[in-house]
Parts: C-alpha cells; sequence; structure tokens
C-alpha cells in the first residue's frame, strides 16, 4: 500500500483486529468443544492444573498475537512496540515449550495451535480459521473513521494490548445488574477487548479501540459487537462516543467491590451515587459512554494494558485518565503515561501502582481531589 493509504488505515485496522478479537472471543464460547475446555474444573487424578490454566490463557495470547501479526505486517515500524498482557510461551501436557505464533497460512496456524491442544484438533482448527479470516467491521455506530495526519511517525507509536478483560466474567458467563439501569455488575457485558496507541518519546495515549465481544444480544447465545474509538492527536480529535449524560442532576461513581469504604464515604459526602462492576475496561467505559461520571481505583490492581485505550478515548473528549496517588498528593491533574524507559529503573513498571481516576471531564477533578486529601 502506499504510504499515504498506510497513514489513512491504522485506526481502521485497530478496529478490525478489535472485531478479529471478538469473534475470537466468541468462537470460543459458541464452539461446544472450547467451550467445554474453556469452563472445566477436574478434581482429583483427572485434575491438570496446568492445562487448565493453559486452555484460559490461551484464548487471551491468540488474541494478542493475531493483533501483533495483523498491525505488524501493516506497521512494520511499530512491529517491537506492540506490547500485550501475556506472554505466547506455554507448556503443554507432554512438558514441551510452545510458543504460540500466527502463521504464513491457516494449517501452520493450527499446527501451532495443536501442540497446545493435543487432542483437541476441531478447537484448534476452528481457532485458526478465525484467526485468518478476513473481517472488516461496519457498524452505523461506528461514525466516520478520523483521518490521521499525514506526518504521523509510526515509529513513535507504541500499542499496549489486553485481549480479554475481565477473564473471569468471560469464563464465567453469569450476568447481574446494578442498580442503575445499561449497568452490568457481572457477566459477559463486562467482557471487553483493549487496543491503545500512545508516543513512545513522550509517554501520551493518542488512540484507542475498545470492544465488547458481546455487547449487543441478537438471540440467545449469537452476540455481535460494541465497538468505540477515539484519537487525540495535535491536529486531530475525533471519536465515535456521542453520548448524553445519564441524568444531569445526578452524580454517579463506578468502583470495585473492593474499594475501601472511607473512599466511597467522601464521594457520598460530595452527592454521588455508587455502582458497582467487574472488568477494569468496563468501568472505563461507562465514563467513556457518559453513563458515570468517574471510575476511581485506589489500589494499584490495573495495569498500562487496561487504562491505554479508554485513556486514549477519554482524552478525545476532554476527559483523562490520573493518577490517583499522586493527583490527589499534588492536588492537580496528573495523567498517566506510558513511558518503555521505566522499564529500566521499575520492575513493576507495568502496573498503575498509584491506583486510577478515569474521568470525562477534568473539571470534576479539582472538587474530587481536594475532598480525598482530607484528614
Amino acid at each position: 500500500m502506499s504510504g499515504e493509504e498506510e497513514q489513512a488505515s491504522l485506526l481502521r485496522v485497530l478496529i478490525n483486529c478489535a472485531e478479529k478479537a471478538a469473534n475470537i472471543a466468541r468462537t470460543c464460547r459458541s464452539n461446544e468443544q472450547l467451550l467445554a475446555l474453556l469452563v472445566q474444573e477436574k478434581s482429583g487424578s483427572e485434575a491438570n492444573e496446568r492445562f487448565e490454566h493453559d486452555f484460559k490463557t490461551l484464548a487471551d495470547v491468540l488474541i494478542q498475537e493475531t493483533i501483533k501479526h495483523e498491525v505488524a505486517a501493516l506497521f512494520p515500524a511499530m512491529q517491537d512496540a506492540i506490547l500485550g498482557e501475556e506472554s505466547p510461551n506455554f507448556t503443554n501436557q507432554l512438558g514441551e515449550s510452545v510458543t504460540i505464533a500466527v502463521g504464513a497460512t491457516e494449517e501452520d496456524t493450527a499446527a501451532c495451535l495443536q501442540a497446545v491442544l493435543s487432542g483437541h484438533e476441531d478447537a484448534a482448527s476452528a481457532l485458526a480459521t478465525e484467526v485468518h479470516r478476513d473481517v472488516s467491521f461496519s457498524s452505523e455506530k461506528l461514525g466516520e473513521i478520523a483521518q490521521l495526519p499525514d506526518e504521523l511517525d509510526y515509529g513513535n507509536l507504541g500499542i499496549w494490548i489486553d485481549p480479554i478483560d475481565a477473564t473471569a466474567e468471560y469464563i464465567s458467563g453469569d450476568t447481574m445488574f446494578t442498580d442503575f439501569p445499561g449497568i452490568t455488575s457481572t457477566g459477559l457485558d463486562c467482557v471487553t477487548v483493549l487496543i491503545g496507541v500512545y508516543e513512545r518519546d513522550t509517554g501520551v495515549p493518542v488512540m484507542g479501540v475498545v470492544a465488547q465481544p458481546f455487547g449487543e444480544k441478537l438471540e440467545e447465545n449469537v452476540y455481535s459487537s460494541s465497538m468505540f474509538w477515539g484519537v487525540c492527536l495535535p491536529t486531530v480529535r475525533a471519536h465515535n462516543c456521542h453520548f448524553e449524560a445519564r441524568d444531569e442532576n445526578r452524580r454517579l461513581g463506578i468502583f470495585s467491590s473492593s474499594e475501601q469504604s472511607d473512599i466511597l464515604q467522601r464521594f457520598l459526602d460530595l452527592g454521588y451515587e455508587f455502582a458497582f462492576s467487574a472488568g477494569a475496561g468496563h468501568k472505563a467505559l461507562k465514563v467513556i459512554t457518559h453513563e458515570v461520571d468517574v471510575y476511581l481505583l485506589s489500589k494499584g490492581s490495573t495495569f498500562k494494558w487496561d487504562t491505554c485505550a479508554p485513556q486514549a478515548i477519554l482524552r478525545a473528549l476532554g476527559g483523562d485518565v490520573l493518577g490517583y496517588a499522586a493527583s490527589v498528593a499534588e492536588q492537580k491533574a496528573v495523567p498517566l503515561k506510558y513511558l518503555i524507559e521505566d522499564a529500566e529503573a521499575d520492575a513493576d513498571w507495568k502496573r498503575n501502582a498509584g491506583g486510577i481516576i478515569s474521568v470525562r471531564n477534568v473539571d470534576v477533578v479539582d472538587e474530587l481531589l481536594a475532598k480525598l486529601a482530607e484528614q
């Protein structure tokens, strides 16, 4: 493809990658053999913790490696900076080391998967088919895809991938709703695919795609994706997230069920109501869709792959994802950044160790930070 076509297509490629990831996730739940592997629990002499863990992780790794393969093929300057949550290295039932990789053909990929899924050739073949399927996501809700600037330096861009966020919800599939219509606390609606692009020299997130593989239920056990994207570059700010606020007269925060009670009390003092839900990506998405005003997590239990994509979209909307501890300490918004050089100084550099605050409107931050700093 020409340079101009390449520059114009990155966002479209990421959207199609997110849909391919969603297809793989849905295949694992709709294929009987794959679903049985996904949810099986063995006991006694049948127990094989390594294999059970490997299959639950396999869908993650396969999605991650598929996205890396497709983006690197079209944008080779980005190849060394496409990062994800999972290691592609497995140990199968025979004790053999297997590295999951997307092959040149569907047959090559199936053979690689069979080395992990020994005895489950049909399952490996079904997954390989989805990896190599041509995908072009379309939806009226997708909007007009932003045209990226010609001068965009792809060698200065990196990607963080969370292939399946809310893995426990993905495996269980059980859905429960909060007290607020449309917000689920558990279940497949909480599952997201997160692909975030950041500038390598500044660490600033500039492009994000968030997909819900089970966002729209078409019929029993049949789903289609909900897709959200945003671009926040110096010369381009665009998104498809045009949502009205749930209720201008109500304040709503969304939290993990394990959030500290004293922090919740401070939100209560400011007039906020609460929703509790699973999945970091899902909770950030509720801020993006204007269903809640803020998502706060005081613990350092999210990682760069959880926040890069939502942060890019929120920046396109005039919001951001902030470091909780740093912002409270400095009494100003301190956005998360994604500098790889941090890896040399901090072994735990992938973690958002100081917690996070996600907001759609940064104007709410000053009052909130002042309240959180009170002794």
